[in-house]
């Protein structure tokens, strides 16, 4: 028989109270630290960061080639303002063709992270691409490269904070997340036309490679973050959230068994056989209400008791049920919903035009006041700027509703739209473009909020599919916008480019918003009804 080895030193002398009670401070040090990291991890707070600096990234690197995109082509490559449309399309047609795969297998295997890992990494190789590129095919295979990974961070990442943010506040996040967005977008022209000028053709994309990089350094650090539960519509409100203390209440007050509960559960946190004692009693009680319900079955009759058990467990095991198994349905499916297709049709009008801005302002400002990159991407900003305020246009969303915030957004938009017609000189395009960009954003923003609901309401388990019909929208779009505006252009100039836009933004509006518009004029038409007969009550 082997015997206990001997200790020496200091060590050898040390009481056992002593020696165990130094050995649980240096545990709790490091459980300590460790719950702390391990909580930052899988922070909500921390998943939306990830997902705003993604969008970010996204669009920093997009806004990047705003200004010098268009330059590349005609001054180095001696392309037509139509091959700068279809250039600036291929980043959608690639954002139309990965956004359904990243979606299927991330609703099929339920990780948001992973896929918006390879897609970063991609992002980033895609950049360092476009800087090698020295023909217009190597940029166009580049630019679709980026667009495929952008796909990664608009799916997935929105459908990560729909998994974890609660319908009520999803506007406000996901306002904030489109907030990061906007920034993106509004320093990307920015920095593009400084590196260009100043650094060279490679400096802008290298700068976006190693964002890139930084932002896949970010999501690795996360975890998976936890989902949270969602409740079918027919669940009555109480049991929304904390499933468990719900079914120990009646009325909404705590019962003596909630009460009993809590304290002996935190009674366990310090004594290991208390807890034991919990688990004996959650079998024996578990043992005790399978026998009622067989009494129950067998003579027909419920006590009181009986009764109190029953009343009180049906609803938590109903929602478990629930969400146990949630529906997974199609992309087919979810698009044949009107209130997501309303989504779609607001969606793909407002980034159609916003997009064929894109590729002929720059064109119009050189030909009409000689603008460098620089001025370029400094108008732009004024585009952009307005889209900051998208996290008070998703509260306001929240709480006034979405489709009617959006409407708004459509009729400033409309108008925003046509005036960008009349300026001749750089401040004269300020304002218009100011509102134009807040229109946008005021149209936006409020719908992805609008298809959580649904998808919420339904029970469905396909936030990430949703989110990628959104995202082929608005791909499909960003692809039709520039090669559109650009035939546009080259036929009949920037003025009449956007009063064909402002038309095609008029003639929608109303069938999109067909039911708000019904709801609005119903709700008049009752005020009238009602008037005449207050009157002569009165």
């Amino acid at each position: 028989m082997i015997g206990p080895v001997p200790q020496s030193g200091t060590e050898e002398t040390r009481p056992l109270l002593g020696s165990s009670h130094a050995i649980r401070n240096d545990s709790d040090f490091v459980d300590k630290h460790r719950s702390r990291l391990y909580r930052a991890r899988r922070a909500p707070v921390a998943a939306a960061c990830v997902v705003a600096m993604a969008l970010f990234t996204d669009m920093v690197v997009y806004g990047v080639v705003v200004p010098i995109l268009p330059i590349i082509v005609k001054e180095r490559l001696g392309g037509s303002s139509s091959d700068v449309g279809l250039l600036f399309a291929c980043y959608a047609i690639g954002l139309l063709a990965s956004t359904p795969f990243f979606a299927i297998l991330s609703d099929k295997y339920q990780n948001r992270r992973i896929p918006m890992m390879v897609g970063m990494l991609g992002l980033a190789v895609a950049t360092v691409g476009f800087s090698l590129a020295s023909n217009y095919w190597v940029l166009i295979l580049a630019r679709i490269g980026q667009g495929s990974a952008g796909g990664a961070s608009w799916t997935i990442g929105l459908g990560m904070l729909a998994d974890i943010y609660p319908p009520d506040n999803l506007g406000t996040v996901m306002g904030a997340t489109m907030m990061a967005n906007s920034i993106g977008f509004m320093l990307g022209p920015v920095v593009g036309a400084y590196f260009y000028e100043y650094h060279g053709y490679k400096a802008p994309f290298i700068f976006c490679a190693a964002l890139a990089i930084l932002d896949f350094l970010c999501i690795a650090f996360i975890a998976e973050p936890d989902k949270k539960k969602h409740t079918p519509a027919v669940v009555h409100d109480s049991a929304v959230s904390e499933q468990e203390v719900d079914a120990l209440t009646i009325g909404g007050e705590p019962t003596t068994s909630t009460i009993v509960a809590v304290e002996r559960t935190a009674a366990a946190f310090s004594d290991s056989k208390h807890a034991q004692e919990i688990l004996d009693d959650g079998l024996h009680h578990r043992a005790k209400s399978n026998t009622e319900t067989e009494q129950q079955d067998n003579y027909g009759s419920v006590t009181a008791n009986s009764s109190a058990s029953t009343s009180l467990t049906t609803p938590a095991m109903e929602l478990s049920k629930a969400d146990e198994a949630p529906a997974d349905v199609s992309m087919f499916e979810i698009a044949s919903d009107w209130t997501v297709i309303s989504c779609l049709l607001a969606t793909f009008v407002a980034a159609s035009v916003f997009s064929g801005l894109e590729p002929i302002l720059p064109l119009y400002l050189e030909e009409l006041l000689h603008a460098t990159p620089t001025q370029t991407g400094l108008i732009l900003t004024a585009a952009i700027f307005p889209t900051l305020l998208s996290s008070a246009i998703g509260y306001c969303a929240d709480r006034v509703g979405h489709f009617y915030v959006s409407l708004v957004g459509m009729t400033i938009f409309a108008l925003a739209t046509l005036s960008l017609s009349l300026p001749r000189s750089f401040l004269e395009f300020v304002v218009p473009l100011a509102f134009f960009g807040f229109g946008s954003s005021a149209i936006l923003t409020p719908l992805l909020p609008a298809m959580a609901d649904v998808v919420n309401r339904k029970g469905w388990n396909c936030y990430a599919k949703t989110y990628a019909l959104y995202n082929m929208t608005y791909s499909l779009s960003m692809a039709v916008g520039p090669i559109l505006a650009g035939f546009i252009f080259e036929d009949f100039g920037f003025p009449l480019t956007m009063i064909m836009f402002g038309i095609l933004i008029v003639a929608a509006t109303p069938v999109i918003f067909s039911a708000q518009i019904a709801h609005v004029l119903a709700k008049w038409r009752g005020l009238l009804r009602s008037s005449p007969t207050s009157l002569s009550n009165a």
